[in-house]
């Protein structure tokens, strides 16, 4: 496509690889690229010292020989894409989605300017895929009486405390202060531990067991791998093992007061407030996995075009969240971001998928909800987040994206479950 004899640039070629990319290689005339290229001497040159001569002032000739021909390009080459971008995207009638990239193929004085832009585009649902016959129904959730008692129990554990039992045997749960050295070597080491009975390895525990404070034994042991000691990890040796402290658990007694620690009146409401967050937690637990393949299986039957832009950003956002785990597990750097890749686009591909299932089920939230809706949220913000939000346009329309967002994920979530109302 060729651009018109009175713009100082031309196309030489468009390119359209997928319907979220353009290429364009651009070329602007020879004069108007050395223009450029004395425009920048002239910026930079404001910040040179030159003797007999104002900041600004020396003669162009004597400026470049003072510049060198990289920092002298580098310059040229940003004023002629700052400026020539805009216009070559508006003369094309694109609207790019994220800022394009640029591919310099040749900038140099005298000569004209030739570059490559790559254009991300706004991300294309090609297809939506049919989802109105998914299904993936949650039975109904119960608790049983032995789960509430756990987690009774794992409150009570809460709430222990140690009473020091200096004159009694070590049992099962005391918590003990003991020393280990090796008598295999002159001049061990003595360390100390603090270690629950019953909680280290069999063959500790069962010399532990019934020892009393000052006691000590001498065995051979086989340290696991996981010992908390690097340097008893994994070994085989003799050792002496001497109890120094005794602590013994006491637990509070489950009765009414035990509950009103926890709000509650009675042990029977506690009892039931935890039956009730229990099976609530299953209930969001399997909601969670029926969204999770509602949408897998809607990505399956659709067709979403992402910009490598885009997944790139998101390939950023995501790395610092989910990184650090990845790596813990032994994973290469290039496993890493492979994972990290598949990971953004499966969330942008749920992200718009969504979007069209929105447009779809006719989804919209009002001025006067998203009012309603953040006045509700920003119950505790201060006076000026309360009016960021009413007068940031831009601030505006991501809440009620992410709105949107959530009505459509429970629309979807409601037809996969049939529990749609007014069907």
């Amino acid at each position: 496509m060729q651009a018109q004899s009175t713009q100082p640039f031309q196309i030489l070629s468009r390119e359209e690889p997928s319907p979220v990319t353009i290429h364009l290689t651009v070329e602007i005339d020879a004069p108007t690229t050395q223009r450029m290229f004395e425009r920048a001497l002239r910026g930079i040159g404001r910040y040179l010292r030159v003797p007999g001569f104002r900041p600004g002032q020396a003669p162009l000739p004597m400026l470049r020989r003072m510049v060198s021909d990289e920092n002298l390009r580098r310059a040229a080459g940003e004023l002629m894409m700052d400026e020539f971008i805009p216009k070559v995207l508006q003369h094309e009638q694109i609207e790019p989605y994220r800022a394009p990239r640029v591919d310099i193929e040749r900038l140099q004085e005298g000569e004209p300017f030739r570059f490559k832009l790559t254009v991300p585009l706004r991300p294309v649902v090609e297809k939506l895929g049919e989802y109105r016959d998914l299904r993936f129904p949650i039975p109904p959730q119960e608790t049983s009486d032995d789960e509430v008692e756990q987690a009774i129990e794992s409150l009570r554990k809460q709430q222990m405390k140690l009473e020091a039992a200096p004159d009694r045997p070590a049992q099962t749960d005391d918590r003990l202060v003991v020393s280990i050295q090796s008598l295999e070597e002159a001049n061990a080491r003595r360390n100390r531990y603090m270690i629950t009975l019953g909680q280290t390895f069999g063959a500790l525990d069962n010399l532990l067991a019934g020892m009393q404070v000052g006691e000590t034994k001498e065995a051979t042991l086989t340290f696991p791998e996981s010992f908390d000691d690097p340097e008893l990890a994994g070994k085989t040796l003799t050792v002496a093992v001497t109890v120094e402290r005794v602590l013994a658990p006491i637990y509070p007694e489950l009765n009414d007061e035990f509950a009103k620690q926890f709000g509650f009146e009675t042990l029977d409401a506690l009892r039931e407030d935890v039956r009730q967050r229990i099976t609530r937690q299953k209930l969001e637990y399997l909601q969670d996995q029926a969204r999770s393949q509602a949408l897998a299986a809607l990505r399956e039957r659709s067709i979403v075009h992402l910009p490598d832009a885009l997944i790139d950003e998101q390939l950023r956002e995501e790395a610092e969240e989910f990184a650090r785990e990845l790596s813990q597990n032994g994973l290469t750097r290039e496993q890493v971001i492979e994972q990290l890749r598949q990971r953004g686009i499966v969330r942008l591909q749920n992200t718009f998928l969504l979007m069209a299932i929105a447009d779809q089920e006719g989804i919209e939230v009002t001025d006067a909800e998203l009012d309603s809706i953040t006045e509700i949220a920003l119950t505790d913000a201060g006076p000026q987040t309360r009016m960021r939000l009413k007068e940031d346009p831009e601030l505006r329309q991501r809440v009620a994206q992410e709105i949107r967002l959530d009505r459509a994920l429970q629309k979807l979530l409601d037809i996969v479950q049939n529990t749609e109302q007014g069907d």
